[in-house]
Order: structure tokens, then C-alpha cells, then sequence
């Protein structure tokens, strides 16, 4: 495909004609082998498939590295700066940090067989 479209950007922008052509006949030569002799491109497959694992694993701490510290450290901060305690933590004179419901949730009955 990007051979092909490569031929009509080469006619589309009125490049040599050669080039078009050439463009096209790659563009050819790779869906019969993809077509008829599909084993030929399994080294480019696994090299494909080895260069992404190797992305995978340099850009994925990468970014969620800076998720974590560019936007979850910053609302964490910015919570404990104004004295927020959403799991109430600070509450250590309790005997249990359960939280009794008002009014009660759903009966008990109807969790029956979630699965």
C-alpha cells in the first residue's frame, strides 16, 4: 500500500514518469509475494514484531512514567495540600474504618450468583 500510493503521488504531482512506474511495480511485486509466497516476508514479520517488543519496552515506562509524575503526582500534591483525606486515613482512634451507609445499600439477597 505504501508503494502504491507512493506511484499515485507520483502521478498526482507529475514526477518522471519512471518513477510512477517504478513505484508501481514495487507496489506489484510486493502483493504477489505477500499473495503467492507469504513465507518470503515471515523475517520481516519477525523482525517487525521484535522491533515493536523493543519500542514496547523503552517507550512504555517512558510514558507512563510521565503520566504518573505529570499528572497524577501534581493532583495527589495539590489534594494533600488542601488537607484532603479521600481514604480518611488520619481517622487511627477507630477500631475499624468501615463507613456505615445511610440509607443502607441493596439487600444482601440480591448479589446472588454475579457469576
Amino acid at each position: 500500500m505504501v508503494f502504491a500510493g507512493l506511484a499515485g503521488y507520483a502521478v498526482y504531482k507529475g514526477w518522471q514518469r519512471e518513477a510512477a512506474i517504478a513505484w508501481g511495480a514495487a507496489s506489484a511485486l510486493t502483493a504477489a509475494v505477500t499473495l503467492f509466497a507469504p513465507r518470503l516476508l515471515a523475517p520481516f514479520n519477525r523482525a517487525w514484531y521484535l522491533l515493536g517488543e523493543l519500542l514496547g519496552r523503552i517507550v512504555s515506562p517512558i510514558v507512563m512514567g510521565v503520566i504518573f509524575f505529570g499528572l497524577i503526582t501534581p493532583v495527589a500534591l495539590f489534594g494533600r495540600l488542601r488537607g484532603r483525606d479521600e481514604l480518611r486515613m488520619r481517622r487511627r482512634t477507630v477500631s475499624s474504618h468501615w463507613i456505615d451507609r445511610d440509607p443502607p445499600g441493596p439487600a444482601a439477597d440480591s448479589f446472588k450468583n454475579q457469576f
